[in-house]
């Protein structure tokens, strides 16, 4: 494997699109907006979808919001619901919304109704998703991977990729702030969506994948407020670097109390078992953070993982969701 990274594989490897743009700003008196509520996008595919926009004066961005309620939502007001988050939403609404309506009728796998917040970008972020995504889905401290700066440079020599764009995905790279993206989901957009939805309680979901499973995996250790069953699919853990399994060791030395909260961790076969970039950046890392939830548990962490039979990377998206769902809100209990 050689350390240079190109284009089309750390587009694969974080899921998103990589044009250039300018970074959003946040809102112009330091507080977050309101929720403005858009025409849905794609309605005719994205059944019972709200769309909304908010500035964020904690992340220092705007988002776009797509809400989705599940079938009968509005035939009894006194029903509430469970509610899931999932970052990436540019990707993530369009690929299981579709299909949000029909899981609690499945015969096989039913999945209890739930409240589906889909939390992506809008406006030039759309169009440099690569970079503001790192900005966001990465933990403060994550090292820049081996090589891809080296790629980068490559690809803006041969006229691939925007100069400004490859500058500030370089720099969100050295930069990174889920932190602040977590304090956006959990202190400005939660309160907003639960006085407008019936959201059930105070415990919601979250399921991320490739770095969105990066961002999970932080929050389960963050210990939030919000978020209680965690996803983290084919996460981009760095074998011996990422910042998780310092904050792991953290948690381990502080005796932190997780009672309650569940990570469920999802990888793909051929992550492991083919020769590529993602065998050091997935899988290894991955592994080596399940052995050491495994030898060093949490007190009241539930940690549950499951490998995606001959999914690749790009494949396994679709896979690692519906495994995230059968493990913590299958109908059949």
């Amino acid at each position: 494997m050689t350390n240079d990274i190109d284009r089309r594989t750390a587009i694969a490897l974080t899921a998103g699109a990589a044009l250039s743009a300018t970074t959003a700003q946040a809102a112009a008196d330091g507080k977050a907006t309101g929720l403005v509520e858009r025409q849905p996008q794609m309605s005719a595919i994205l059944p019972n979808t709200h769309y909304f926009e908010i500035d964020s004066a904690r992340a220092g961005a705007r988002y776009a919001i797509w809400v989705t309620t599940p079938s009968g939502y509005d035939r009894d007001p006194s029903i509430r619901f469970p509610v899931v988050y999932q970052p990436d939403g540019n990707w993530a609404a369009p690929r299981t919304v579709p299909d949000l309506q029909y899981l609690p009728s499945d015969a096989i796998n039913p999945i209890v109704p739930f409240i589906q917040v889909c939390v992506g970008y809008a406006g030039d972020d759309v169009r440099n998703i690569l970079a503001v995504r790192a900005r966001d889905l990465l933990p403060p401290g994550e090292p820049v991977p081996d090589g891809l700066e080296a790629g980068l440079r490559q690809e803006v020599e041969q006229g691939l990729y925007d100069r400004d764009g490859a500058e500030l995905y370089l720099r969100n790279l050295r930069n990174p702030a889920a932190d602040k993206f977590l304090v956006f989901l959990t202190d400005e957009l939660h309160p907003l969506l639960a006085k407008k939805f019936r959201f059930k309680d105070e415990r919601a979901g979250l399921f991320g994948y490739s770095y969105g499973g990066l961002f999970a995996a932080y929050a389960a250790l963050q210990r939030s407020s919000l978020f209680y069953k965690i996803g983290a699919g084919s996460p981009g853990i760095q074998a011996q670097h990422s910042k998780i399994f310092d904050l792991y060791a953290s948690e381990v030395k502080a005796a932190a109390d997780h009672t309650g909260r569940s990570l469920h961790i999802t990888l793909n076969e051929r992550e492991i078992t083919v020769a590529s970039y993602y065998q050091p950046f997935v899988s290894a890392g991955t592994t080596a953070f399940i052995a050491m939830a495994s030898q060093a548990p949490l007190r009241g962490l539930a940690i549950s993982s499951r490998i995606m039979p001959e999914e690749s990377h790009v494949s396994g998206q679709a896979a690692s969701w519906y495994s995230y769902l059968r493990t913590f809100y299958s109908a059949r209990g």
